[in-house]
Order: C-alpha cells, then sequence, then structure tokens
C-alpha cells in the first residue's frame, strides 16, 4: 500500500492548467484567474460623502449652531459638481462626490429641522447643530484600492465576492482557465437510475449524482456518460464516444472482483491500480489514456458512496483545482479537539465523517467511516483525518479536519 499523501501528489501530477479564455464576469464564477488583475479605477474612484447631510467647510462650523446659505444640491450620480464657497454648504447625499472647496460632512441629523431638509427640494439655508472636524463623514479616492494595484493574482478560484471586486475595479471580463469538462462514468450492472424501481439486487446510482454535483462544486462541468454493465467492450466504447472531455472519473470497478470492468480495461491503457492505505477508499485507480489523440487524467474512484466522497474531496477536486489552473491546492486543516473516542483501521488512514458538536467534533454516523452508509453522509459537515500510526482516537484528542 501507498500512503494518502504519496497518492495525493500523484493524482495532482496528472493534471495542468488548461488553455485560457476572457469571459464575463457574470459567467466566471468558480473559474481560475490565468492572469494578475489589476484595478482599473481606484476604490472608491473619488472622494464621496459616507451619510446623507451637507458638505461644509469645517472652519465655518466652528462655532455652531450657525446657519449657512444652501448653495447646492449634490444627488448620487451628479457629475458637475460646483466648487463650495466660504460661508455656504451644499446638500448632498451619501456616494455623491465632494464638492471641491469642503472638507467634512454634516450629517442631517446634526441639523435644525433634519426632516425638512430631506424633502424633494433643498433649502435655502441649513443650521448645523455641532461642529464637524476637517474629514468627518468622508470616503476618500483609493482607500479601499489604488489604480493600478494588484487585485487578484493568477491561480485563484473566482466566487461572487471577487467578481464584484473586479466590477468595482473597472473590469466588464475576466481572463481564465478554460473550465475543465469531466466526464463521470458509474459502473455496475446492479446501479439504476434514481426515481426508477428495484429489483432483488439491485441499487439506485446514487453516484452518478454525488460526482457531478462535487465536479460542480470544483468548478468543473460534468458530463454524464451511459453507466456501464459490467461489460468490458461496452465500457471502452463508452469512454471513446467523448473525445473532448479534459478528465474522466470513474466509480466502481477498482477491486479485486470478478466483474470489475475498469480495471480489467484501463489497465491496459496503462491507468495504475493501487491499493492506498486510508479508509474508506483503499482501492483506487489514475493515470492517463488517450482518447481519439487527445492525452486526459482518468481517476477511477471505489464504489462504495462513503469511499466516492472522500476520494472526490481528496484526490477529485484536487485534480479539477490543478486543471482549472488554481495555484493553492493544499488542504486547509483545522485542528480541533475530539468529542468522542473512536477506533481506525490498522495501518491505514481514516478520514471519518465529522459535525462539531460545540467547540469539538464528533462523527457524523453510528456507523462511523464505513464506507457504504450513502444516507449518513448528509449529516456530514467536515472530514477527521487520522494518520496511519494512529491506533485509537479517544474524547479531547487533537485532530485535523477538513471542513466543508
Amino acid at each position: 500500500m501507498i500512503s494518502f499523501d504519496e497518492y495525493r501528489e500523484r493524482v495532482l501530477a496528472l493534471g495542468s492548467a488548461l488553455s485560457t479564455e476572457a469571459v464575463p464576469l457574470h459567467a466566471a464564477q468558480g473559474m481560475v484567474t490565468a492572469e494578475p488583475v489589476f484595478a482599473r479605477f481606484a476604490v472608491p474612484p473619488f472622494d464621496n460623502s459616507a451619510m446623507d447631510g451637507f458638505a461644509v467647510r469645517s472652519e465655518d462650523v466652528a462655532d455652531a449652531p450657525v446657519t449657512l446659505r444652501v448653495a447646492a444640491d449634490i444627488p448620487a450620480g451628479r457629475t458637475d459638481i460646483p466648487e463650495l464657497e466660504p460661508g455656504t454648504a451644499m446638500r448632498i447625499m451619501t456616494g455623491a462626490p465632494m464638492p471641491k472647496g469642503a472638507d467634512a460632512i454634516v450629517q442631517v441629523e446634526k441639523t435644525a429641522n433634519p426632516g425638512q431638509n430631506m424633502l424633494g427640494e433643498a433649502p435655502d439655508e441649513v443650521t448645523i447643530l455641532e461642529a464637524v472636524p476637517t474629514g468627518r463623514n468622508l470616503r476618500l479616492a483609493g482607500e479601499d484600492i489604488a489604480a493600478g494595484e494588484l487585485a487578484v493574482e493568477a491561480g485563484v478560484r473566482l466566487g461572487a465576492t471577487q467578481l464584484s471586486a473586479l466590477a468595482s475595479i473597472g473590469h466588464g471580463y475576466v481572463t481564465v482557465h478554460r473550465r475543465p469538462v469531466i466526464g463521470v462514468l458509474s459502473t455496475g450492472s446492479e446501479l439504476r437510475k434514481p426515481g426508477e424501481d428495484l429489483l432483488p439486487g439491485q441499487i439506485p446510482d446514487s453516484n452518478s449524482t454525488l460526482v457531478r454535483l462535487m465536479v460542480r462544486d470544483a468548478g468543473g462541468r460534468d458530463i454524464l456518460l451511459s453507466s456501464s454493465t459490467d461489460d468490458v467492450d461496452r465500457f471502452g466504447a463508452t469512454i471513446e464516444e467523448h473525445g473532448y472531455l479534459d478528465a474522466l472519473i470513474t466509480t466502481g470497478g477498482v477491486s479485486a472482483g470478478a466483474f470489475d470492468v475498469v480495471k480489467e480495461y484501463l489497465t491496459k491503457q496503462g491507468v495504475d491500480f493501487v491499493a492506498v492505505a486510508q479508509q474508506p477508499g483503499k482501492p483506487q485507480g489514475s493515470g492517463m489514456i488517450t482518447i481519439g489523440d487527445r492525452p486526459i487524467p482518468v481517476l477511477c474512484l471505489p464504489g462504495n458512496p462513503v469511499s466516492v466522497f472522500v476520494s472526490m474531496k481528496v484526490y477529485g477536486e484536487g485534480l479539477i483545482a490543478t486543471l482549472s489552473g488554481q495555484s493553492d491546492t493544499d488542504i486547509p486543516w483545522q485542528f480541533w479537539k475530539s468529542g468522542a473516542s473512536w477506533t481506525t483501521p490498522a495501518g491505514r488512514a481514516q478520514f471519518m465523517p465529522v459535525v462539531a458538536d460545540g467547540d469539538r467534533v464528533i462523527p457524523a454516523a453510528a456507523g462511523g467511516s464505513k464506507s457504504h452508509l450513502v444516507y449518513s453522509l448528509m449529516k456530514t459537515r467536515g472530514l477527521a483525518y487520522i494518520p496511519a500510526e494512529v491506533e485509537s482516537v479517544d474524547e479531547g484528542d487533537d485532530v485535523r479536519v477538513w471542513w466543508l
């Protein structure tokens, strides 16, 4: 058997970043930047008001209360901003540009008759009730990011907040690595599509749903290949029909069973099948195959659903991240105290599905890490990793946890 760490390195080495394309921001969620992105605009792009109120010169209100003539009205979006003359004020709305000459904002609540001061028409004059220091209630240009500053490095997976930030600094498109197209193929003549009735000996194909959705969560585009029977020729033909794939993930057929078609077919194509010192997910397969004239990585997962889930998290998502051009593929482990005791498999690392119980973690299901407990997967909020040399976990022990 080989270790989890060694096998993960082997899997990640199969992938390399795909070609690049420029896409509109709304289409880039989950994709990875192919080059650094710099700010075209500062944020904020100009000095502006942080409050609804009145733009003033602070020296004019130092002896408040004081009444000033209202010289102009500045709503958000106004572009022709007059200069503020000494001894006057301008009504201003939140986000509106600061007039030249003003150095502070008096919020409307600090004026006499504040309700009257925010009617449709600006008042002719305003009484300021309190003095304000220079800089009060101002948002200064570039205080968040300056024009020309590095905003996002290459290799960063983009989410809603990053894409919103790119819009705010002047970008409508972003150059990213192409979204990987991942073929998903579950094997086994016992499988039936979700929702179909079952005969004795048949089970629903939950793995296809699980892997497809995990591919999407990882930033890939999933393509469901027709679920194969335990027929080697049909299995091979199904793969050859999809020459556009960037990677292939199979489930089932990787152990020592008499009808393990995945192993029988793909071994001849150069895929290496190994035993990994882990539970669940001991039998694994990986390598490169050629479909048409394109070499692509293939990842062969076990058939038991918990094994599939764990394998997709620790191997599949990392491979997709590599294909997507993501620079950081490390697992974000955190140390938590165990809130329960459990045994571990001798000589193998354990991935225990867990949930938080206060400030501790406990197994998510009574059955622990047994590989067939598919229903209990929905309770899982993290994976606790127990190294192979640890014989048991006792309540209060430190464990590494990957929150999902």
